[in-house]
C-alpha cells in the first residue's frame, strides 16, 4: 500500500517541489533509522532467557527448556547421554572383539 501511495505522490511532488523531494523522502528515512536506533533494544547475541527478560516476558525460554528437560526423560534420552551413547558402546565391543580375535591369530603363529 506505502509503494501504491509513493508511486501516486512522487510525480507530482517533482513537479511542485522538484530537488525538495529528495530532501523530504531523504529525512523521513533518517527520521526512521532514528526511531529504530532509539526505540528497538538491540537482540544481536542474547539467549532466549535474556530475550525474555528484555521484553518481559520471563518465563517462556525456561518453561520450554524444562518440558524438554521432562519428554528426554521420559523417553529415556537422558539415561543414554548419562551413560555415552549405544553406538560407543558397541564400537567398543567391537573392538574387544577384533583384538581378541588378532591376540589368538597371533598365538596361533
Amino acid at each position: 500500500m506505502n509503494n501504491f501511495i509513493v508511486g501516486q505522490v512522487t510525480p507530482d511532488m517533482l513537479t511542485h517541489m522538484t530537488y525538495g523531494t529528495y530532501l523530504f523522502f531523504g529525512i523521513l528515512t533518517y527520521l526512521g533509522a532514528g526511531f529504530i536506533w532509539w526505540f528497538f533494544p538491540e537482540t544481536k547475541a542474547l539467549s532466549l532467557e535474556e530475550m525474555d527478560v528484555l521484553f518481559g516476558s520471563v518465563g517462556f525460554a525456561s518453561a520450554d527448556a524444562e518440558r524438554m528437560r521432562e519428554i528426554n526423560r521420559e523417553i529415556g534420552l537422558e539415561e543414554v547421554v548419562r551413560s555415552g551413547s549405544v553406538v560407543a558402546e558397541e564400537k567398543r565391543d567391537l573392538g574387544n572383539e577384533k583384538s581378541s580375535a588378532r591376540h589368538l591369530e597371533a598365538e596361533s603363529l
